[in-house]
């Protein structure tokens, strides 16, 4: 069973789509600029966003509400938050900062993948048979 599957029974949570003139309801990036956000967790955090799975595609790319650059126009998904591609770039470009839930989440991540037993025997198997 796929960890995407293992969790849809809940809601992805939602991270990082910025309000508009349209739709104030939804946060301004700008009032989340911190510049003394630690460099090292912004890589991290970055890092994270990234690589997520593709969640869906949409035509028209979106565009930076700090700087108006072309900004993707996919979602991302890690199975708990579902997030815009050009998340990554208001991390590292702007230091948007991302609440702390989702950055203890993303260590809470890597600490498990950390410690996952490897099991080679599996890929010397399987590797010969194709």
């Amino acid at each position: 069973m796929s960890e995407l599957s293992e969790h849809a029974d809940r809601p992805v949570r939602l991270l990082g789509f910025w309000g508009s003139p349209e739709n104030q309801k939804l946060p301004n990036p700008a009032h989340l600029v911190d510049p003394e956000w630690d460099g090292a967790e912004r890589m991290r955090v970055a890092d994270y966003l990234v690589h997520g799975q593709v969640a869906g595609e949409w035509m028209g790319s979106s565009r930076c509400r700090l700087c108006s650059r072309s900004n993707g126009s996919r979602d991302l998904t890690d199975g708990y938050y579902l997030w815009p591609e050009g998340l990554a770039h208001y991390v590292l470009e702007h230091g948007v900062r991302m609440p702390a839930e989702f950055t203890d989440h993303i260590e809470q991540r890597r600490e498990a993948l950390d410690g996952l037993d490897r099991d080679v025997a599996w890929w010397r198997e399987n590797a010969c048979r194709t």
